[in-house]
């Protein structure tokens, strides 16, 4: 029977009874007292069908709904159906959540789900050996009273989550993880720890290798130097041809000795071994230092400009920012043709600084911009070579800045020029 017949049954019932009613009332005189009486013994019987309801819903613990007439039997019908269905639905809920913990407990990789406020709703057993999580303990922890290291809290808050972050693991210092945030939902995230210490070791295995042999090179390089300088200070002395392979040695020399400074100088940096001595730095003084080396080095062949809007200092390592600004700079100036202007400015934002070297020089095709970082990668073999970079500048550059917390940010356009550019934060 439809729910509009047990409506329709129920409006009938109630109409034949208050006429029967209402005509019994005409014959005896008490019409008002009889509808009285039967419309409260009517809601007294709803309200024994609701008090049956609730019973059912609340302390009773039969599947089936109890026995009843009219209008709720289709009642309970109805809410017997629809628990059914809900049923159903837990049970393929359930069964789907069985599924993927079972999937997700089989992973090597540990699988972190956190909160709104980055509290730990569930891991896997992965996770649970690799940061020696705690499932009575830990679950309802923020994850950050779990893992202090400053890296992966900086990530964290940070909230850029497209490339993960190593740390060390926090039960054991030979471990090394890498972190990586996913966020879903609205305010959730999930946490994926992967075991990466024998990709460290074979890393460190190549940074060891590039700086023994740059040491190594060291010494027949500077003996050979030596020779070299012996030749150029007698070269009136050599026959004519001479001179010229004596110049070329001596060009050769100077980019080999070049190159291998900048391998040892990128392979400290990649190792992470030294911490950044994080004292007060004057930036527009160092710009200004290396803007008149740049005059130099330029020697009159370019328009230079530096221009900075405060005095302030920053937090970091001299040396190394000594090092990262005067690769930027000496590049805008190795590759800007004659005649062309290099803009060098510090500048005050609202939550730090900027740094920017600008050129109008060739300009760089989009496609190589994201490769830029990479050791030894050329735009242009041939220009590079013929302006002496050693290809390393800015992987130098890169590391240095992610250990100042900043990053090297590009916008190039061929034809129109390059700036290069990255922000700090202000001292607290």
């Amino acid at each position: 029977m439809s729910s509009f017949r047990y409506w329709g049954v129920e409006i009938w019932f109630v109409s034949v009874v208050s006429i029967v009613a209402i005509i019994i009332g005409l014959f005896t005189g008490f019409t008002g007292e009889i509808l009285f009486v039967i419309t409260v013994a009517y809601l007294a019987w709803h309200l024994r069908q609701i008090y049956r309801l609730k019973r059912w819903l609340t302390t009773s613990r039969d599947l089936y709904p109890p026995e009843s007439e009219g209008i709720w039997s289709d009642i309970f019908h109805s809410i017997y159906l629809l628990q059914k269905r809900n049923r159903k639905s837990k049970k393929r809920l359930a069964r789907i959540l069985s599924e993927f913990r079972s999937s997700t407990a089989a992973l090597p990789d540990g699988a972190i789900v956190l909160g709104e406020m980055t509290e730990i709703i569930w891991f896997n057993k992965s996770a649970e050996n690799l940061l020696g999580l705690n499932v009575k303990k830990d679950v309802g922890q923020r994850i950050t009273n779990l893992i202090r290291n400053p890296r992966f809290v900086g990530y964290l808050e940070k909230g850029e989550y497209s490339l993960p972050v190593e740390i060390t693991s926090p039960i054991d210092d030979d471990v090394k993880l890498s972190l990586r945030l996913t966020a879903y939902n609205k305010n959730q995230r999930l946490l994926m720890v992967r075991n990466v210490t024998r990709l460290y070791q074979l890393e460190k295995i190549r940074q060891d290798f590039v700086a023994n042999v740059s040491h190594e090179l060291r010494t027949p390089l500077t003996v050979i130097n030596g020779y070299v300088e012996i030749f150029s200070d007698a070269k009136e002395q050599l026959p004519g041809f001479f001179h010229r392979p004596v110049d070329q040695m001596g060009q050769q020399l100077q980019r080999m000795r070049s190159l291998v400074d900048d391998l040892l100088t990128l392979s400290k940096l990649e190792s992470g071994d030294e911490p950044v001595r994080e004292v007060s730095v004057m930036p527009h003084m160092i710009l200004k230092r290396i803007t008149e080396e740049a005059k130099t080095l330029s020697e009159g062949r370019h328009k230079i400009k530096f221009s900075f809007d405060n005095e302030d200092s920053i937090k970091g390592n001299e040396k190394e920012l000594l090092s990262a600004f005067s690769n930027l700079i000496f590049n805008a100036v190795r590759y800007t043709p004659t005649g062309g202007t290099i803009e060098i400015s510090w500048t005050e934002l609202v939550n730090g600084y900027r740094m920017a070297v600008k050129d109008n020089g060739p300009g760089i095709e989009a496609g190589h911009l994201p490769r830029l970082t990479e050791r030894f990668y050329r735009v242009d073999d041939g220009r590079d070579r013929a302006v002496g970079g050693t290809g390393l500048g800015l992987a130098i550059v890169k590391h240095i800045l992610e250990r100042h917390g900043s990053s090297l940010k590009i916008d190039s356009e061929v034809g129109v020029g390059s700036c290069f550019y990255c922000d700090f934060k202000a001292v607290k």
